[in-house]
């Protein structure tokens, strides 16, 4: 059973769940702020998606290298760097009240939970063997972060501003520093054996060839592709959501924060369910199906017209988020080799970053042509569209492994 695959220390699961929560939760809790404080400056549609895209461009150019330095130095050492970063970043933002200085903060941000998040999804391989069961765990922790960390930020923005706002998420982002500083040493076969230098930091054009061979593997490049649907929904949620949420419904930080922690709280319930409905549903089409719906939930919005409709919406969303996020974390880790669990999430996050530095740029050019609510429409008909395509070639393959047990 798969429950029953790994026996982990309670202490171990604790620090890697926690280091992920606070790490991954950054970036729902950043979701909701910075799209706050960017409107205040009047910047057009277009710079203001270039300020959310900014948040994938080092992500996207450095997940792979990330992902290679936690197969070779440990995967601790690099998420304690980058653990610091997160929780210094936050108090720029309101010091530096600048369009130009969100979008170098931003790039900085992005990159510093991505890597915090990555090197969880990666423990997940390293040390629980890619179980279901405690990637559903972790997927759970993400969603609590997520119930507790963007209510938190709506209301201290509320109630005491900007400067409060980003004081608080800078506190919330030094627990994950407290929660890497409990992981265990050695997360690796390979790390123990490599002192941190400035030749072994440097990116390697082989670490980036070799990722991108592992796309041959049919179940990693199913992964790569759904990741990349899943996440532009992600990425209109943390970006035009709120400032549709904002200027068109008139909704507090609070009352957002709210709309977050409801598909927190449903997406935690899906997570613990993935063991049972793998009973009766392939992996892989279990994951087309929720991640299909995680798209839809997010653009309908603009026809949602109250906030019952709109509280709907999101535990639905929240419910296929909460399923489909351990499902790719487990199909990944088991088609991948044991010594390059960190390059295979590192590529993951490159199709995720790609999507994540693309959507908001084009959604941004949209808005500024069709107007904000036909920018969900066309974003919901492209994405759909690709996924159709996917589920197409998904049928035709013989070669992608059942991982329900």
């Amino acid at each position: 059973m798969e429950g029953a695959e790994v026996k982990i220390p309670l202490r171990t699961q604790l620090a890697v769940y926690g280091s992920g929560m606070f790490a991954n939760s950054m970036s729902n809790i950043s979701g909701l702020i910075v799209p706050l404080w960017v409107s205040s400056f009047g910047a057009s549609a277009t710079l203001v998606g270039l300020v959310f895209g900014a948040r994938h461009i080092l992500p996207l150019l450095l997940s792979i290298h990330g992902g290679a330095l936690m197969d070779r130095l440990g995967t601790r050492r690099v998420m304690l760097i980058f653990a610091v970063v997160n929780a210094a970043v936050p108090l720029l933002f309101p010091a530096l009240p600048y369009i130009w200085a969100a979008i170098f903060l931003q790039t900085l941000a992005g990159l510093a939970t991505s890597m915090g998040w990555m090197g969880a999804q990666t423990l997940i391989g390293q040390i629980m063997k890619g179980s279901a069961v405690h990637a559903g765990r972790l997927s759970l922790a993400l969603r609590l972060g997520h119930l507790v960390g963007p209510p938190m930020i709506g209301f201290t923005w509320d109630t005491g501003g900007a400067w409060a706002a980003f004081i608080v998420m800078s506190v919330w982002g030094s627990f994950g520093f407290l929660s890497a500083m409990a992981l265990p040493g050695n997360s690796n076969a390979t790390s123990q054996h490599n002192k941190i230098t400035v030749s072994t930091l440097m990116p390697r054009l082989s670490d980036y060839l070799a990722a991108f061979r592992m796309l041959a593997i049919s179940a990693v490049l199913f992964v790569a592709v759904i990741t990349m649907m899943r996440n532009a929904g992600n990425v209109v949620q943390t970006g035009f959501y709120v400032v549709y949420l904002d200027e068109v419904f008139g909704l507090s930080g609070t009352l957002i924060g709210v709309l977050t922690s409801a598909a927190a709280i449903v997406g935690g319930i899906g997570s613990l369910s993935v063991g049972r409905l793998l009973r009766f549903c392939s992996a892989h089409w279990l994951l087309m199906a929720t991640v299909t719906g995680s798209v839809i939930f997010i653009c309908i919005t603009p026809l949602l017209g109250t906030f019952v409709f709109l509280l709907i919406a999101s535990a639905l969303r929240g419910a296929s988020l909460g399923i489909s996020q351990p499902l790719m974390i487990s199909i990944l880790a088991k088609a991948s080799g044991s010594k390059v669990q960190g390059t295979s999430v590192g590529l993951r996050n490159t199709a995720n970053r790609l999507t994540g530095f693309v959507i908001p740029l084009l959604m941004g050019v949209l808005i500024d042509f069709v107007g904000l609510a036909n920018g969900f429409y066309a974003i919901g008909i492209i994405v759909i569209g690709l996924l159709i395509l996917t589920g197409i070639w998904l049928a035709q393959r013989q070669d992608i492994g059942d991982t329900s047990g």
